[in-house]
């Protein structure tokens, strides 16, 4: 085994690709081959040789980009789920690191890396794959729907949930940092940049805020804050995103947070018509 200074990493991993004349093996959960032709051409190469290639990837709802570009090598990707082990080895040698076959970290990232040659290493290595990967390979991607939200961008996917709820047709668009709907009614949906706590809010008149109380004990949202102004009723996150950026949080957080938001509408619409049906009673 010998340590690789990290601006060697990639030159040895693409020595391990050209050299290859059996197989090789790619244990990279991240890929992204953008702007990076030289390894790209590297493994077409190789398959061009009649070298057999497998390819180890990380399964996640949002790591659909690092399949993709596997399969358009050519490539049946094998998708692992928690797969975080980075390692490349041929019949001659083979490569431990920190590096994921990523543009990034080719260009800009400190990675660490050995290297090993000895027929005992080269076995630990397969055994390696034996005993852990190859028992944790996952038989089907996620579902349409999973990719789906993983692709789109969140005022899509929200525009499209709350047309095919309300079945009609719900245009949402940014105005001055916020996203704005209408469904029978002016709603605002945002997020806090420096929190990750998202909001939603609903227009009320001066006699639906008088009754919020009404509001607040019979609709419960779980995992969110409702309060209200003179203005607006509206619910908060008590939970942060994982990402600032809504496009890029989870598919889980994008279910939950259109699901609330539908909600949200659906429940305010409904307290809208009770307080004008029991207006004379309340009063």
């Amino acid at each position: 085994m010998k340590i690789i200074p990290p601006y060697q990493i990639t030159s040895e991993i693409l020595n391990l690709i050209n050299e290859a004349e059996k197989y090789i093996v790619l244990v990279s959960p991240y890929v992204n081959f953008n702007n990076w032709d030289r390894i790209k051409v590297d493994v077409l190469n190789a398959i061009k040789r009649g070298v057999r290639i497998e390819f180890y990837a990380r399964l996640d709802n949002e790591n659909f980009k690092s399949w993709e570009q596997i399969e358009q090598l050519g490539l049946k990707p094998k998708l692992i789920k928690n797969l975080h082990a980075k390692l490349y080895f041929n019949e001659k040698s083979g490569i431990v690191t920190s590096m994921n076959l990523l543009t990034s970290s080719n260009l800009n990232a400190i990675e660490f890396g050995s290297i090993y040659h000895t027929e005992e290493e080269l076995s630990e290595l397969k055994s390696f794959v034996k005993k852990y990967l190859e028992p944790n390979i996952e038989l089907s991607k996620p579902s349409e729907e999973d990719l789906y939200l993983a692709k789109e961008k969140f005022t899509v996917i929200l525009s499209n949930f709350l047309s095919n709820k309300f079945n009609r047709s719900v245009n949402t668009r940014w105005k001055n940092g916020t996203i704005e709907f209408n469904v029978k009614n002016q709603y605002y949906f945002d997020i806090d940049k420096g929190s990750n706590l998202v909001y939603v809010a609903g227009i009320i008149s001066g006699l639906e805020f008088e009754n919020f109380y009404r509001f607040k004990e019979k609709y419960k949202y779980n995992g969110f804050h409702v309060s209200a102004n003179s203005n607006s009723i509206h619910i908060s996150s008590e939970f942060k995103t994982s990402n600032s950026n809504l496009n890029f949080i989870s598919v889980s957080e994008k279910r939950k947070l259109v699901e609330t938001t539908a909600k949200f509408v659906e429940d305010l619409t409904e307290y809208k018509n009770e307080c004008y049906e029991n207006r004379k009673i309340w009063n």
